[in-house]
């Protein structure tokens, strides 16, 4: 069975059944009582590439058709890209769609189609967006679900790895504003007899996005990739915090969607060395110690492992690696005496060091028993040409 996941950029539905519902009617004939049904076309950048991906139970080639009205203006057939199981087997599809100058400014809908199933898309207008977006009254979202490190939602009905966009992302855009503020402060303070020392603080700052009339399924979508573990709104990361509030736009069937949102990282933070001395630079303590950058396959390696990585000469600097491996995981070990990271990023430059897990294990450098930090990904991953950077 042919199937598209709700996370793709553009929804496609089976358009079957007896009893018209969200999943197996288009929204332009969604009707509820007599609400008005205020029509709908989900807005794309002219020139924007899209990545649109299908999953099946079987492995015959898919063929995607676009069309204005019942003209087809273009036409893909593709193999699928990945499949797994050896009994349930899972085919996943890809397509690569540039909207370009056959798809200006034009009403255009998609039917993806596998042996007998076929499947429809809600319509999409690719318009010229430079001065919307400019206005504020248009963002771009970006989202992926690539390594699972924050979000308990797995890779089902997408298998992001076998994407074809660098970074391994999807994305789209939305009529919506952020006008409103969600920022958040945290104070850790030291409280003596007589005074109190503010230890750190933290400032996050944060936005509430409101849509405008949104249809049904385009509301449902925006609160499932909200809850992913990388979620970009005008290419800055955000985390979700709390439901998203969605309700009734006037008297139709559309909807109003709100989202409050706190930027990943703190702003700023301010710590006091409560009366210690500054410290001095921190040196290797043996003169060309090494430290260890690179992919294994063991979740807590062992010296023996680590020293097989690429060796390099120890040095308190912000360490970049490109990874092209297949199920292994990153992994850095240093001595740890330069204390711990204090950031690892992905080739798209968002937070991943909470995907790591930290150790500690002597090493024998020489004649020397040296104390290392191995910092290691929790779970083993597929990439290719994908950038990691170790901060300290």
């Amino acid at each position: 069975m042919l199937a598209s996941s709700l996370l793709n950029s553009v929804t496609f539905k089976n358009i079957v059944g007896n009893y018209p519902n969200m999943w197996n009617t288009l929204h332009a004939n969604r009707k509820h009582n007599n609400n008005k049904i205020i029509p709908y076309y989900q807005k794309f950048n002219k020139n924007h590439v899209l990545y649109l991906q299908f999953e099946s139970d079987i492995s015959d080639s898919i063929t995607l058709k676009a069309y204005s009205g019942l003209t087809e203006i273009e036409s893909f057939t593709n193999a699928y890209s990945t499949h797994y199981g050896t009994t349930d087997n899972r085919y996943y599809t890809n397509f690569v769609v540039t909207l370009d100058d056959i798809y200006f400014d034009i009403p255009v809908y998609f039917k993806s189609t596998q042996g007998a199933s076929t499947m429809t898309s809600e319509p999409i207008l690719t318009k010229d967006l430079t001065a919307d977006i400019a206005k504020g009254i248009i963002k771009y979202i970006k989202y992926t679900n690539l390594d699972r490190i924050e979000s308990d939602l797995d890779d089902r009905f997408i298998d992001w790895n076998a994407l074809a966009s660098t970074g391994k992302y999807l994305d789209l855009f939305i009529e919506a504003v952020d006008i409103d503020p969600n920022d958040t402060d945290e104070v850790e303070i030291l409280e003596g007899a007589q005074s109190k020392t503010i230890l750190s603080a933290g400032y996050y700052s944060g936005k509430i996005l409101k849509t405008g009339g949104i249809p049904d399924y385009l509301a449902s979508k925006i609160g499932l990739i909200s809850s992913l573990d990388i979620f970009t709104v005008n290419d800055l990361q955000y985390i979700k915090t709390g439901e998203i509030e969605i309700s009734p736009f006037g008297n139709s069937t559309s909807y109003q969607v709100s989202i409050k949102m706190t930027q990943k990282n703190a702003t700023g933070i301010n710590v006091d060395n409560v009366g210690l001395n500054p410290s001095t630079p921190v040196v290797p303590p043996i003169v060309n110690t090494p430290m260890y950058i690179g992919a294994l396959i063991a979740a807590v390696p062992t010296e023996t492992q680590v020293k097989t990585m690429t060796s390099l000469t120890a040095e308190e600097t912000d360490q970049t690696k490109n990874y092209s491996i297949s199920d292994s995981r990153f992994c850095f070990a240093y001595p740890t005496i330069f204390g711990d990271l204090s950031s690892i990023l992905d080739t798209n430059q968002f937070e991943i060091i909470s995907g790591f897990n930290k150790t500690t294990l002597n090493f024998t450098i020489g004649a020397n028993t040296i104390n290392y930090t191995i910092y290691t990904l929790k779970r083993v991953c597929t990439v290719s040409n994908f950038n990691t950077t170790f901060k300290f």
